[in-house]
């Protein structure tokens, strides 16, 4: 009896979220620079980022390429001028996310500010090229289109890092704009803005349901009637896409069953349609695909959510000769492709 197993095909997909930023002036302080930053979470598909939040971290725009004392003390603090906290997609959908300074750590919100001056520095600035990392967390999202979803955090970074120091005394430092460690409390000043940009590729995604098929037991190859079954496929909104069936583990100009390890087949084939006037179902071959534009039931809806079911008629070859008695089995891929 042949098996028919299920097989996801998902045009490139991962979850990946990016963080790029948008095009600016760097602007270096010492030994300090704050530029726009990019941080690539990658890419995933849509069913995935449906159903789990998708996390990375990147680059924040401050980062410091000198060796910094590790003694002296150094002042950071970063501000969140702006954000809506959203993605948006190529069909204005939108993903919603936030942003934190740790992994897993509580969000900031827009108006609030994270102090880091008491992080150690070699941990502070882990991130790529020596800049302080952030971290992006978006919430589930169903129903997705394909594509790349965007949004942007304005943030403000004050700093004063120690470059120069005399045991636990600071003789040089990086500093932000109006920073002023002399004075008591300290000056933090005016700050180095710093756009963010984060982007989130949504991949087309499918699910499949294909039920085993079995055509039962008989004492001869005539004996076996045709046998219908229905292949169910779900994929992301907007996905136009087809189906294709491979040949089997035993092709051999038709597909075949094999009894275990022996030389015994049992020669079939896999039409589409409930009969086998609409020809074969294969995969290769452009006209033996189906498309979902055609499914047997909800043809060419795509939003996520609409099952559309492709029904197939298996047959036995009636013109072989009756192989040996035993168990004859075959697996068979089913592939989508947009």
């Amino acid at each position: 009896m042949p098996m028919i197993r299920h097989a996801m095909a998902a045009a490139a997909l991962l979850l990946g979220l990016t963080l790029r930023g948008t095009p600016a002036m760097a602007q270096t302080y010492g030994t300090c620079t704050v530029a726009a930053s990019t941080i690539d979470l990658g890419d995933t598909g849509s069913f995935t980022v449906g159903s789990q939040s998708q996390t990375g971290s990147g680059a924040s725009g401050l980062s410091c390429t000198t060796l910094l004392s590790l003694l002296a003390t150094s002042y950071v603090k970063v501000h969140l001028d702006s954000s809506t906290f959203l993605l948006t997609g190529p069909t204005d959908q939108t993903i919603p996310f936030t942003l934190s300074t740790t992994a897993g750590g509580p969000p900031i919100p827009v108006g609030a500010e994270a102090d880091l001056s008491t992080t150690a520095l070699l941990t502070l600035f882990s991130g790529p090229n020596n800049s302080i990392p952030l971290f992006i967390r978006t919430s589930p999202t169903t129903g997705l289109t394909a594509g790349t979803y965007t949004g942007t955090v304005t943030i403000r970074w004050y700093f004063s890092v120690c470059t120069v120091a005399l045991t636990v005394v600071c003789l040089g430092s990086s500093n932000s704009p109006g920073f002023n460690r002399g004075t008591t409390p300290i000056t933090w000043g005016t700050g180095a803005p710093v756009t963010v940009t984060v982007t989130l590729d949504v991949l087309p995604d499918c699910q499949i349901t294909a039920p085993d098929l079995a055509f039962g037991a008989a004492p001869l190859v005539g004996s076996f009637r045709a046998v219908t079954r229905t292949i169910s496929v779900r994929c992301s909104r907007g996905a136009a896409y087809s189906v294709g069936l491979g040949d089997g583990q035993n092709f051999s100009g038709t597909r075949r069953m094999r009894r275990a390890a022996t030389s015994d087949y049992l020669k079939y084939e896999i039409y589409r349609g409930a009969s086998v006037s609409a020809g074969r179902w294969g995969s290769a071959i452009a006209g033996e695909r189906r498309s979902s534009a055609t499914a047997d039931s909800n043809p060419g809806i795509h939003d996520s959510s609409t099952l559309q079911g492709f029904t197939y008629s298996a047959v036995i070859d009636p013109t072989q000769p009756t192989p040996t008695a035993g168990d004859y089995a075959d697996t068979i891929i089913v592939d989508i492709a947009f």
